[in-house]
């Protein structure tokens, strides 16, 4: 559905989860990791919240919101 991207708080206080959709990451075989492509600013700025929130309803309400914020076509359409 989404990928989940988390930081801020302290020794894992507070910290938020921040949904990006799938479709907007990028795999690097150099890291063999995939690429965020959104600044920190980006990601502060888009929806977040607990990981309880995030997959609460099985996760639509946030992953409406991620897929509207980032601008990435749904994939369930």
């Amino acid at each position: 559905m989404f990928a989940v991207v988390g930081f801020g708080g302290v020794l894992g206080m507070g910290e938020k989860f921040h949904p990006v959709p799938w479709s907007t990451l990028d795999f690097d075989p150099q890291f063999d990791a995939y690429v965020v492509p959104f600044s920190k600013e980006d990601l502060e700025a888009g929806p977040a919240d607990t990981i309880k929130e995030l997959t609460k309803n099985d996760g639509t309400v946030l992953r409406d919101k991620a897929f509207d914020y980032y601008k990435a076509e749904p994939y369930w359409h």
